[in-house]
């Protein structure tokens, strides 16, 4: 068996680069986001550790160190924003076309708006926290905090939300599953970090001097672990991008020119690999090649007989249509324009 090229291997990003770039959005948030905060602990400990305000912690926070790169850090905020809004645009569309499991609910296609619309405030949310910041806008900075954090975190709850109802419609697409559980996961574990969070910022106002009867000592360990925390909800927020990636990961082999080269190559190859993963092409090899095939599809060669059987299938098998006697993805043989099939005529019936 000739093995596959890279472009055509459908586990690998290069062939993702070419049919299914959709991914990229989710993996560029994520690395951008990845990225920046780590320019902004680096930039921090580099300059000695700083307190930037007299009040502030051994531990800063996000924000300060933002404040004090104010330029970076709006660039960091306004591309992650967009990436994650085009990210999550894209799963709804690629639902929407069948390059991607399809919702057969009401509830679910709610979900995935109520996803949409949660993540485009919290995104922009976002923007603004970065562009007013902590030094000089600091009311406006920390509701704007407050807002990226709570309607991204709904976001993320619908989403889940969406994608484990898919998987009761399409029991046989175990990444579903897979994902809806670690995306819970992610979702809950930045929850509680975002709730500590704010239990030990409120416990001195987020200062490091004497308040609220406090002594300045433990006021600044308890600010210092606000600050830690804060860190730990922004490298969390990385993982929960790549959960994203993993959504749009299928909608790489769906791609109809994805089809049209692989189609090409087996027929080159004389390779058969069964597409559907509902072994159709190894009981019937002639629905995806030769001429029934091509009958009706229309002529024009077997690898765009294939293709298009591959396309087919592909949407049946996203919109959750069960293999059967009228599914292109199934292993029955296939009808004819007259309602009868391609099977040879038993004895039963030429009697």
């Amino acid at each position: 068996m000739a093995r596959k090229p890279l472009y055509l291997n459908s586990k690998t990003l290069t062939s993702h680069l070419f049919f299914g770039p959709y991914i990229f959005f989710p993996i560029l948030a994520g690395l951008t986001w990845l990225g920046g905060i780590l320019a902004l602990l680096g930039l921090w400990v580099h300059a000695g550790k700083p307190r930037y305000e007299a009040e502030e912690a051994s531990v800063v926070f996000i924000s300060d160190v933002g404040a004090a790169h104010h330029k970076l850090f709006i660039g960091i905020c306004c591309t992650t924003a967009g990436l994650y809004v085009m990210s999550i645009i894209a799963e709804r569309w690629l639902r929407h076309v069948d390059r991607l499991p399809a919702d057969k609910r009401k509830r679910e296609r709610v979900f995935d708006w109520m996803a949409i619309v949660f993540g485009a405030i919290g995104a922009l949310g976002l923007v603004f926290l970065s562009i007013f910041d902590a030094f000089d806008y600091p009311k406006v900075h920390w509701s704007m905090t407050v807002v990226f954090v709570v309607f991204v975190a709904l976001s993320a709850i619908f989403q889940s939300a969406e994608v484990w109802s898919l998987y009761k419609d399409h029991p046989d697409r175990p990444h579903l599953l897979r994902n809806s559980i670690l995306k819970l996961i992610i979702v809950t574990l930045a929850i509680c970090t975002a709730i500590a969070f704010a239990v030990t910022y409120g416990y001195c106002d987020g200062n490091s001097v004497a308040v609220k009867g406090h002594s300045a000592a433990k006021c600044n360990r308890v600010t210092s672990a606000a600050a830690a925390l804060e860190w730990t909800v922004a490298f969390i927020l990385v993982f929960y991008f790549f959960t994203l990636a993993a959504d749009l990961w299928p909608a790489g082999k769906s791609s109809p020119r994805y089809m049209r080269r692989l189609a090409k190559w087996q027929e080159k190859h004389g390779e058969g690999d069964d597409f559907t993963g509902r072994r159709a092409f190894s009981e019937y090899p002639e629905r995806w090649q030769g001429a029934a095939a091509n009958e009706e599809v229309g002529g024009g060669g077997g690898w765009r007989a294939r293709a298009e059987r591959m396309k087919i299938a592909s949407k049946e098998k996203n919109q959750g249509i069960a293999p059967g006697r009228d599914s292109m993805a199934s292993g029955a043989p296939l009808r004819t324009a007259n309602g009868g099939d391609t099977r040879e005529p038993s004895a039963e019936t030429t009697r």
